[in-house]
C-alpha cells in the first residue's frame, strides 16, 4: 500500500489506539510540572539578632531650596535698538490678531448662543424696566 492510497478515517483500529496513547503520554509529560509538590520550607532561624525596630521614622534628607541665581545683565542699548522692531511686530501680531479677529468672533458666537441678555432672566423687581 502506497502513502497516497491512505485516506483519512480508513486506518485500522490499532493505529488509532497508538495515536491516542502517544497523545496521552505527551499530555502527561507536558502536565508533569503542574503536579509539583508544595514549596520548600523557609530556611531555619540561626538565632541571630532580630532586625532593628524603628520607633520614629528614619531620617529624611531635605536638600532645601536651590541657590538663588543672580539676575541676568540687561541688554546693551545697541541690542535693544536692533531688537525693538521685532518686539513691536510680535506684539502687533499677537494682540492685534486676537483683538481684531478672534475676540469679535467670540463675542458674536456668545451672542448667538445666549442672546443679547446673555441668558440671564431680567429681575422682575427691577425698576429700570
Amino acid at each position: 500500500m502506497y502513502p497516497q492510497d491512505r485516506r483519512f478515517g480508513t486506518g485500522s483500529r490499532s493505529t488509532f489506539k497508538h495515536t491516542a496513547l502517544a497523545a496521552l503520554l505527551a499530555g502527561l509529560l507536558v502536565a508533569a510540572p503542574a503536579f509539583a509538590g508544595p514549596p520548600p520550607p523557609p530556611p531555619p532561624d540561626h538565632g541571630g539578632p532580630p532586625p532593628p525596630v524603628y520607633r520614629d521614622s528614619p531620617p529624611v534628607y531635605d536638600p532645601g531650596p536651590p541657590p538663588a541665581r543672580p539676575a541676568p545683565r540687561p541688554l546693551p542699548v545697541v541690542m535693544r535698538v536692533i531688537y525693538a522692531p521685532f518686539y513691536v511686530t510680535g506684539l502687533i501680531l499677537r494682540y492685534g490678531v486676537y483683538y481684531v479677529l478672534v475676540a469679535p468672533l467670540e463675542v458674536l458666537g456668545r451672542t448667538l448662543d445666549y442672546g443679547v441678555e446673555g441668558g440671564v432672566e431680567p429681575d422682575p423687581g427691577d425698576a429700570s424696566r
